[in-house]
């Protein structure tokens, strides 16, 4: 018996996540605690839509459709599909698809945005079927830093000292800045349309961007570091963690567009990494976007290696309002 029931935001379901996606991506699993903060950062006034998809009782995938929270045209929405390997080929997939088609009309998107594995080669030929044509890849790469031996790269810091541009932890520059927190919002909002997405971006509204640098989400303001120059944020590099176990994350790189080619966000990453061995993690993961090579070239210099690829893909639902 198949069934589509409504997702319940308790630990159970939260577990039946966690047991799919990590079936599926074997080489990068997820712990439930990350999508309960992750669904504590959405925010409320977009749209989150999830269902858990059950054969004979057993909860074996999940499918959901949601407004991303820094896409700045609100007709965009991205949408997933997972069934757990073992109760694949039995229907689920494609009910849970239909489910998710009907349910998103009363929204009207113009375009639905998927993300597929590239060893996935039964969902890509089904999300072309299905209308979708590929956009990007994107992929995680991670850096053993226990490994990690910064000597050669003292010139690239020195470069950056002599440019009289000073880089301060978070933690430290709030401290001594009451002001700190909205520098870094304008500094977010000026670079937030440069990075690389499926979709048109805009930061979003004060309040619920600051939840994103609260460390009960997972935010650690002392492995954060921003570049200052007379007083402003130019560039930042800050560090997370969710499941809190041997490796840490990276949340966001940039530098202000006037200070690029600088070698800051060079040395804002010897920052964090040399944060991250004191914090006796043994890695550093870090997504990278295949139309930005010029943070994937860094992230490769330092030693960063690609894992699990990501195939970005769209849909146009319906014509564009000129």
């Amino acid at each position: 018996m198949l069934t589509i029931r409504p997702f319940q935001a308790n630990q159970n379901d939260y577990q039946v996540m966690a047991r799919v996606y990590s079936a599926l991506v074997p080489d990068a699993p997820l712990i439930a605690n990350e999508w309960q903060v992750r669904d504590k950062l959405h925010n409320p006034q977009l749209i989150l839509y999830r269902v858990i998809g059950e054969l004979d009782d057993v909860a074996a995938g999940y499918a959901e459709f949601v407004q991303p929270m820094w896409c700045a045209d609100p007709y965009y929405i991205e949408t997933l599909v997972y069934v757990h390997p073992a109760y694949q080929g039995r229907g689920l997939g494609t009910a849970l698809w239909q489910h998710l088609q009907q349910a998103w009309q009363q929204y009207r998107p113009r375009y639905v945005l998927a993300k597929v594995h590239e060893n996935w080669q039964t969902g890509f030929a089904f999300a072309v079927r299905h209308g979708f044509h590929e956009q990007r890849r994107v992929w995680t790469s991670r850096l053993d830093v226990t490994n990690f031996d910064p000597t050669s790269f003292q010139s690239a810091l020195e470069r950056v000292t002599r440019q009289r541009i000073e880089i301060h932890s978070f933690a430290a520059l709030a401290a001594a800045d009451s002001d700190f927190w909205h520098k870094l919002y304008e500094f977010e909002r000026q670079v937030t349309v440069d990075v690389p997405s499926a979709f048109p971006v805009a930061i979003p509204p004060y309040e619920q961007w600051i939840k994103l640098y609260q460390p009960e989400h997972g935010a650690i303001w002392e492995g954060s570091f921003a570049a200052m120059a007379d007083g402003q944020v130019v560039g930042l590099s800050t560090l997370e963690t969710i499941d809190n176990e041997t490796d840490v994350e990276v949340g966001f790189t940039a530098v202000r567009r006037d200070y690029r080619g600088r070698g800051i966000a060079l040395a804002l990453k010897l920052h964090t990494i040399a944060y991250a061995q004191t914090m006796g993690v043994t890695g550093i993961r870090t997504d990278n976007d295949s139309t930005n090579q010029a943070m994937w070239h860094i992230n490769q210099r330092l030693g960063f290696h690609r894992g699990p690829v990501w195939v970005v893909l769209r849909r146009q639902e319906q014509e564009e309002v000129k």
